[in-house]
C-alpha cells in the first residue's frame, strides 16, 4: 500500500509542488496576510499539483509517448505498477471535483469573482491541450501551456485583489516567462536524445554530438527569454524598491545566471546533471520575486519551506535532489 502511495506521488510528480504553490500564493498574498486562507489554498493547490501534473504522466502513458523513451521505463504507468484504467479514475475525477472547488474558492474568497472565476476556464482548458497531445504533436505547445500557469497566477491575483495594476500585469508576464523557459528550453533540452517532432530545440539546431551538447541558435533562444524574464524582474523590484529587495534580488539573480549559462553553453550532455541544473534554475526564477512582492520574513519562511520540501520528497520519492522525470 505504501509503495503504491508513493507511486501515485511520482505520477503526479509531486515534488515540484512548491513552483506551483508560490506561483499561485505569492499574488495572493502581496499587499495582505491571511494565515487561515492560505493554508486553505496551499492544500488545493496540492491536490491541483497532484491532479494536473498527473494528467500529463497519464495521457503522454496512454498516448504512447512515455512508452518509447527508455527514460521513463521507471514510470509507474509505464513500469505497469498502477493500471491506466485506474489511474484514470482517480486523476480525471479529482480534475472534475478541483474545479468545482476552485469555483468556490472564487466565489467565496475574490473581491472580483468575475474576474476569477473567467481564469478557471482558461487556466483549465489550455493545462487539458497541452497534457492532451499539443506537448508532442504541436513545435509551439509551450504556448499553452505557459498560458495555463499565467491564468493560474492570475486567478491567485484575482482571489485577493479587485483590479490588475501595474505590479500585477509585470508579475503576469514573469510567470509567463518562467514557465516558457521551462518548458521550450530546459524542458525540451533534457529530451533531446529522443528528438520529438515538437522540440523547438532541434528545429534551432540544438544537437547532442558525441556526447557533447551543441546549442548552435537554441542557446540564444534560451538566453533571449531568460534575460526577459529577468527584466521583468527588475521592473518589478523598481515597483517595490527597498535595500533589502535589492540585496535578495542582486543574490538570487546571481543563482539565475550561473544555472543560464551552464544549461546554456556547450558542453557534455549528462542527463542527470542537466535535470539538477533545471531544477536549480527554475528555483532561482521562481524565489526571485518572491521577496520583492512580499515581507522579507514572510518570502523568507516561504522560500525555505518549499526548498526543504522539493529535497525532502525528491530524495522519497526518486532517491535523489532532482525529479527523475
Amino acid at each position: 500500500m505504501k509503495e503504491k502511495i508513493l507511486d501515485y506521488l511520482r505520477i503526479g510528480r509531486v515534488q515540484t509542488f512548491p513552483a506551483d504553490w508560490l506561483l499561485t500564493l505569492t499574488p495572493f498574498l502581496y499587499g495582505r496576510l491571511n494565515l487561515v486562507q492560505a493554508v486553505l489554498l496551499s492544500i488545493f493547490i496540492w491536490f491541483v499539483h497532484f491532479a494536473s501534473f498527473g494528467h500529463n504522466s497519464l495521457m503522454d502513458t496512454a498516448m504512447g509517448y512515455d512508452l518509447k523513451d527508455p527514460n521513463k521505463k521507471h514510470h509507474p504507468l509505464v513500469a505497469g505498477r498502477i493500471q491506466l484504467s485506474e489511474a484514470h479514475n482517480v486523476i480525471h475525477w479529482l480534475l472534475c471535483t478541483l474545479t468545482v472547488y476552485a469555483l468556490i474558492f472564487s466565489l467565496k474568497l475574490s473581491p472580483a469573482p468575475l474576474y476569477a472565476v473567467l481564469c478557471i476556464p482558461i487556466w483549465t482548458m489550455f493545462g487539458y491541450a497541452y497534457n492532451s497531445g499539443l506537448s508532442k504533436e504541436s513545435v509551439f505547445g509551450f504556448i499553452p501551456i505557459s498560458i495555463c500557469f499565467t491564468f493560474m497566477g492570475a486567478w491567485g491575483w484575482f482571489l485577493s485583489h479587485e483590479t490588475l495594476d501595474t505590479v500585477g500585469y509585470l508579475y503576469l508576464g514573469y510567470v509567463f516567462c518562467t514557465i516558457l523557459f521551462q518548458i521550450s528550453y530546459s524542458g525540451f533540452k533534457k529530451e533531446l536524445l529522443i528528438k520529438e517532432r515538437s522540440n523547438i530545440l532541434v528545429r534551432l539546431g540544438a544537437k547532442v554530438e558525441n556526447g557533447v551538447f551543441k546549442p548552435s541558435k537554441a542557446g540564444i533562444y534560451g538566453v533571449t527569454i531568460k534575460g526577459l524574464n529577468w527584466l521583468i524582474g527588475l521592473l518589478l523590484l523598481l515597483q517595490n524598491f527597498n535595500i533589502i529587495k535589492l540585496l535578495c534580488f542582486i543574490v538570487i539573480s546571481a543563482f539565475v545566471f550561473v544555472y543560464l549559462i551552464r544549461l546554456t553553453k556547450p558542453r557534455e550532455y549528462i542527463r542527470d546533471r542537466e535535470l539538477l541544473d533545471m531544477s536549480l534554475e527554475e528555483v532561482a526564477t521562481i524565489y526571485l520575486v518572491v521577496p520583492i512582492l512580499l515581507d522579507f520574513l514572510v518570502a523568507a519562511l516561504l522560500m525555505v519551506i518549499g526548498l526543504f520540501y522539493f529535497l525532502i520528497v525528491n530524495r522519497i520519492l526518486w532517491k535523489a535532489p532532482f525529479p527523475r522525470v
